[in-house]
């Protein structure tokens, strides 16, 4: 009896000691995270490119510090061409900034004349003589005014904080290239490198074309920040279920705003942009990757919200990966074995296992 009281108490405290250490591990992971968010990058990035730095050793003959300062000069180009064409987007959207707050000024006038919100405002605003702006049609352009200057400033602040991030992680991935050899770990190590350089270049790929054919498709519909939304397209395909359909909806605005917008314009280039998500996330993605990353939709979902709770927007472009690594460690060890299944959906099998248990 006494033996039995002594068990249920050892795992009693085993659960607590549990739970105490995962509570401060979570803590770590926040408070250490502006450290930590661009090093994981890092050894993501150091992940996907070790096979390029060691073909650049083989075929140019180079030592591994030439091949990785190649390998740092080639970041450092992609993200000054990065940076430029955001920058000519932001001065596109400028210069359009009178045609859409015409756009805007027409749409108020138009809602007025059929909707008449106000009957007092509506005949003060029939007094006035042609051609002078009515409150409504002032608020508008004020409207249109600072939706332009916010979203200027959001691209601007979003952008100094991904260029300061990347070139913490540029470094990080210098010196990393330079002092990491081929995997040659354990089978959990390689396992681990293998799913998630598997993951992250399929993904990477099925990304490019998706953020080009997105924004191919808003420059030949001739909307402003084409090229913009062609790079949002391409990072938020990283984050799964919820960012495709958040780059369907940046350029919507844009879209209906037009000055030059016939309704049936509006109507097709949504309908295509959309379409292009579809296809690349329901049917293009599926049979490329297939379940690369051996994890439930569900368990992806609260990865995303957990690690974007923690890390922000990064932190939900690293989430698949990160749980997948998680979910090898945990399939390796035996009493943890049951979440790993768990994570990937496989509720039979555990139910199984507990019965012949």
């Amino acid at each position: 009896m006494n033996l039995q009281r002594d068990d249920s108490q050892t795992q009693i405290q085993t659960i607590c000691m549990i739970v105490l250490v995962a509570l401060a591990a979570t803590y770590m992971v926040y408070w250490l995270r502006p450290v930590l968010v661009p090093l994981v990058v890092a050894f993501f990035v150091v992940s996907g490119v070790s096979p390029i730095l060691i073909t650049l050793e083989k075929k140019l003959g180079v030592t591994r510090i030439v091949a990785a300062a190649l390998t740092f000069l080639a970041g450092v180009i992609v993200l000054g061409i990065f940076g430029f064409t955001i920058w000519m987007s932001m001065l596109d959207l400028s210069s359009n900034a009178d045609a859409y707050r015409g756009r805007v000024r027409e749409l108020v006038a138009e809602v007025e004349k059929r909707i008449p919100f106000d009957l007092g405002s509506t005949e003060s605003a029939s007094q006035e003589p042609p051609g002078v702006a009515g409150p409504s049609t002032d608020n508008a352009t004020q409207f249109v005014d600072t939706f332009v200057r916010q979203g200027i400033s959001i691209v601007s602040q979003s952008f100094v904080s991904l260029v300061s991030t990347s070139v913490v992680v540029l470094i990080y991935v210098f010196f990393l290239l330079i002092g990491t050899p081929a995997i040659n770990g354990s089978a959990t190590v390689r396992e681990i490198d293998h799913q998630i350089r598997s993951y992250l270049s399929l993904k990477t790929i099925i990304s490019i074309f998706t953020g080009l054919a997105f924004g191919l498709t808003l420059r030949l519909f001739g909307v402003p920040m084409a090229f913009t939304f062609g790079v949002m397209a391409f990072l938020l395909n990283f984050v799964p279920n919820v960012g495709p359909l958040v780059a369907s909806l940046l350029p919507i605005p844009l879209i209906i705003f037009d000055p030059e917008g016939s309704v049936a314009w509006m109507a097709a280039t949504i309908v295509v942009i959309c379409s292009i998500q579809l296809i690349s996330g329901n049917i293009v993605e599926p049979k490329i990757m297939g379940d690369s990353s051996d994890l439930h939709p569900v368990t992806i979902l609260l990865a995303l919200m957990f690690w974007g709770m923690m890390w922000g927007v990064i932190g939900m472009f690293l989430a698949t990966p990160i749980t997948a690594a998680l979910k090898i460690i945990l399939e390796r060890i035996d009493q943890t074995r049951p979440i790993a299944n768990l994570m990937a959906g496989r509720w039979e099998e555990n139910a199984g296992e507990q019965a012949i248990a």
